[in-house]
């Protein structure tokens, strides 16, 4: 089995041996062999059902064909790019409000995967680790151990919060935050489902037609008589006003306070990531790695979340600024857009596959009226709270 095979199968969480040899047994030397497999020869290999979707989605990316490959998988210079870890905080803060903008975006799906992979309990849990382990081998507990606390009870934004005053830890309360998820959950992540749904109708439609061999021939040929629509992507306007319905749902998660409590709660996620990239924590619980201590505590936080997050925010980016894509680019833009929704595990946000059905259907091919903007992209909070 090549190194890239390995490299994927680490990647969707298998690492055990005897799975990879089972795998290796099915005759998968590269990722390409997997185009060979069903989901099901997977899980008799010892994968459980969201590793075989992961793995398939992983391979299927990798081994893009080379005709698509521009468009499919670079998508850099294509999609938004997102800010680094300082020049975000920077953004957050930035004029002494927090503003809905695309800084608040970012912190808002942050916190969202957080919540969802169990990282907002991390410290609590490795807390009672360290003190149990510490009693059961007759030991004092480490330094570590208290500054984890403190980090615990004394919360502090001051870096968020410097230049809002009166903006403090206590406002950032429990039932604050558990309202911004709901909200999240009630109004952005259908909608980003939704947006996929038709990302995909839209992008097989356009392939199942580019991709007929008489078609493929007649083009090369130079015939003028190729059927109409068949060579052409379909038109973009559903996949505009998918974006319109985002920035919406965005609009109804952050209305009132929503935005200070995501760029909190982003904020949070943050240094516990940051505290759990300490080499010494795993030993201080009785784990012999930061995997094995992952799986101790009982949280979900797989080898690729960095991906999965970055990967997210570039989808939701991508959507809410659609709307400023040119007729020129719309073709590669979203193609760009429907690989990088494709690489992404929607389960982890709580969302079944195909657990969405398209909200429009697809109009006629052929027929191309499109927006270059549309009055309905900008996002406007309302300053009261629900």
């Amino acid at each position: 089995m090549n190194e890239k095979m390995l490299e994927i199968l680490k990647e969707v969480g298998v690492t055990e041996q005897e799975k990879i040899d089972a795998i290796a047994a099915l005759g998968v030397n590269t990722p390409e062999d997997l185009a060979e497999l069903e989901k099901s020869d997977l899980i008799t290999a010892g994968l459980n059902p969201v590793q075989a979707n992961k793995l398939l989605k992983s391979a299927a990316a990798d081994s893009a064909p080379a005709s698509q490959a521009g468009i499919l998988t670079n998508f850099d210079g294509v999609l938004p790019e997102t800010p680094d870890e300082e020049n975000w905080l920077k953004a957050l803060k930035v004029g002494g409000v927090i503003k809905p903008d695309q800084s608040t975006v970012i912190a808002a799906i942050r916190a969202a995967l957080a919540e969802k992979v169990g990282m907002f309990d991390v410290p609590e849990k490795l807390l009672a680790e360290m003190e149990q382990f510490a009693d059961e081998n007759d030991e004092p507990v480490d330094p570590t151990f208290f500054k984890l606390r403190q980090q615990v009870t004394r919360r502090t934004y001051a870096e968020v919060f410097e230049a809002i005053p009166g903006l403090d830890a206590e406002f950032v309360t429990e039932t604050r935050k558990q309202q911004l998820f709901s909200r999240m959950r009630k109004s952005l992540f259908p909608a980003l489902q939704a947006s996929f749904t038709q990302l995909e109708a839209w992008y097989k439609s356009w392939m199942q037609g580019a991709s007929n061999p008489a078609v493929m021939m007649m083009a090369i040929a130079g015939e003028t008589n190729v059927p109409s629509g068949m060579m052409t992507p379909p038109d973009t306007g559903v996949l505009r006003d998918c974006g319109d319905d985002i920035n919406n749902a965005i609009n109804a998660a952050f209305k009132g306070v929503g935005s200070q409590i995501a760029g909190a709660l982003a904020y949070d996620a943050n240094q516990i990531r940051k505290f759990m990239d300490d080499p010494r924590l795993p030993a201080l619980i009785g784990s012999v790695n930061r995997d094995q201590m992952i799986k101790k505590i009982g949280v979900t936080i797989s080898a690729n979340y960095a991906r999965q997050e970055q990967n997210l925010v570039k989808y939701v980016l991508g959507f809410m600024q659609s709307g400023d894509v040119t007729r020129e680019t719309e073709a590669t833009y979203f193609s760009a857009l429907y690989m990088l929704g494709n690489q992404l595990d929607w389960s982890v946000l709580g969302i079944r596959e195909n657990g969405f059905e398209a909200k429009r259907a697809l109009p006629p091919e052929g027929r191309r009226t499109i927006p270059t903007s549309r009055p309905g992209n900008s996002i406007k909070i309302p300053d009261k709270l629900d």
